[in-house]
């Protein structure tokens, strides 16, 4: 995904790396026209200055003053700022080397204090431009993701209601035929609610993890009926070692069992086959409904476009969703890529 360059460990290795590399630059610049030792002090000192300069604006300038609005104090702080580092910079440069870096080469002028000054403002512009330009798109891009996220959570919390109410619509209706297996159902669905509630917290979980949910929704199904429903569910390949976002197939079959036919009609069917491998994972899920019964969908669930929706925040450009619609019978496709181990 495209922020993971912008946040936690991979943004700390990208900045350290960057800075070595830049380092390494200055530091093989600077020995092909002094002596390494010269070259070692005048690196360290040049990066001593440009990490004050790039952070000092960019987490300091740029977010405390100028992501607040006040505009005017930032670019006067800013103007302070640099050519304050400026007029440090070229007086370091005399006080710790005794000149530029160019003395005593002949056949190139000898900088001045004036033009070094010049020199130091110049580059130190740009990086001040520069480090602006990067706090700016990086505090965007932070809030696209907490954007995101705060979508995400809410596309999760309306899963969790509709998940319940069809389940204790499951239970109650076995209680009130006085089902023998009512309190195991109780009790499966405590261990359901036990994943939708706290480990559909974490943005990825084991997909062992969401089959195991899938075959215990099955059961919970299944324990109503006194006769075996014609339910299938298949998994193909290796599911170890793959993580998915939590509560993404689960909905397939909740839906398919929720809008199905399997407690009315005698050819009803129920067909679950999920697969990884070649780095896809895909899940199939095929069952039939009644075209004439309407009543299951008076009060509409999340559906489809709740899981199109999430699939666009975590898997865009890496998943494909299908559905086809028959006379009697509904199949959705779900495609990911995933990586391969």
């Amino acid at each position: 995904m495209l922020n993971v360059i912008f946040s936690g460990r991979t943004r700390l290795i990208t900045h350290l790396t960057g800075w070595l590399l830049v380092f390494f630059i200055f530091f093989y610049l600077i020995s092909g026209l002094r002596g390494a030792q010269e070259a070692l002090g005048r690196t360290c000192v040049n990066m001593v200055f440009l990490l004050i300069l790039f952070y000092g604006n960019a987490r300091v300038l740029v977010n405390r003053f100028f992501e607040t609005g006040r505009i005017r104090l930032w670019l006067l702080l800013l103007v302070v700022f640099w050519l304050g580092m400026a007029a440090l910079r070229t007086w370091t440069e005399h006080f710790l080397f005794g000149g530029g870096i160019f003395r005593g080469i002949s056949g190139i002028p000898q900088e001045n204090g004036y033009r070094m000054f010049l020199a130091y403002a110049l580059s130190f512009l740009l990086l001040l431009v520069f480090s602006a330009l990067y706090q700016l798109l990086e505090n965007r891009r932070e809030l696209e993701i907490r954007h995101a996220e705060a979508q995400l959570n809410y596309l999760k919390a309306q899963i969790n209601p509709h998940f319940l109410f069809n389940t204790l619509n499951n239970i109650y209706a076995a209680a009130t035929l006085q089902h023998p297996r009512t309190a195991d159902m109780v009790l499966r669905l405590s261990d359901l609610l036990r994943y939708v509630t706290y480990d559909a917290r974490a943005d990825k979980v084991p997909l062992e993890k969401e089959v195991d949910q899938i075959r215990a929704y099955i059961d919970l199904f299944q324990m109503k009926s006194e006769l075996s429903l014609p339910i299938r569910f298949e998994v193909e390949g290796d599911c170890s070692g793959l993580d998915i976002e939590p509560l993404l197939l689960l909905p397939f079959v909740e839906n398919a069992l929720k809008h199905g036919d399997l407690d009315e009609n005698p050819e009803a069917f129920l067909h679950i086959r999920l697969k990884n491998e070649s780095g896809r994972l895909t899940l199939e899920v095929e069952n039939s409904f009644n075209p004439d019964n309407r009543q299951k969908d008076e009060i509409g669930g999340v559906g489809l476009e709740n899981i199109r929706q999430r699939l666009e925040l975590n898997y865009r450009g890496k998943y494909r969703l299908e559905t086809v619609r028959n006379e009697r019978s509904f199949r959705s496709v779900l495609a990911i890529e995933t990586p391969v181990h």
